[in-house]
């Protein structure tokens, strides 16, 4: 499942197995300790730790009014050439 279908604030398990290799969802959890926990049992006996536990947050950019914010209209900017005109 795409983590942009999961609900804010939810804790996940994800696995990348290499720097440049994209996430891949592993398990969702209401807590930071389940997560956390779940990550550490899969993380056992491994020399590498693939498994990581993060939270789902809301991006900052869209709710500070990004380029991207739903509430970011095309507006016309203002340049010193079009105040000369009016």
């Amino acid at each position: 499942m795409p983590t942009r279908n999961l609900p804010l604030n939810t804790w996940i398990v994800v696995e990348q197995k290499s720097p440049g290799s994209r996430a891949r969802l592993v398990s969702i959890h209401a807590t930071q300790t389940e997560a956390e926990a779940e990550r550490d049992r899969r993380n056992r006996g491994l020399a590498e730790r693939p498994f990581t536990a993060c939270i789902l947050l809301e991006p900052v950019a869209q709710r500070m009014g990004g380029r991207q914010a739903p509430t970011t209209s095309t507006q016309r900017r203002w340049t010193h050439q079009s105040m000369e005109k009016a």
